[in-house]
């Protein structure tokens, strides 16, 4: 039995056509994701990667204030995500090393 790779004798030029998607930038589909340092009071504690459309920095925000964290501001440098606290606490980093091995 002979098999006959027909998909080269299909067009003239032995060329594959190409689909070309025009991704602009209106559009909802996240191609990579985005990584962000994030700092407690300068001092880098983990990092937080975006993987999925649904997740946002904030979510850092939410899981701190749900472990009982309220006295912190937080503002965003580039790729650094900076969290403020009025005072020294450690339990605070500690919680979010335990968040970023859980993620």
């Amino acid at each position: 039995m002979i098999y006959r790779n027909n998909i080269a004798n299909s067009n003239s030029n032995n060329s594959f056509p190409f689909i070309n998607a025009d991704v602009g930038a209106d559009s909802d589909i996240k191609l990579n994701e985005d990584r962000y340092e994030v700092y407690v009071n300068g001092n880098l504690v983990g990092h937080k990667s975006l993987k999925n459309q649904g997740e946002n920095l904030s979510d850092i925000d939410d899981f701190l204030r749900l472990q009982g964290f309220s006295d912190f501001t937080t503002s965003v440098d580039g790729d650094h995500y900076m969290i403020q606290l009025s005072n020294q606490n450690d339990d605070i980093s500690n919680a979010l090393t335990v968040y970023f091995n859980n993620r």
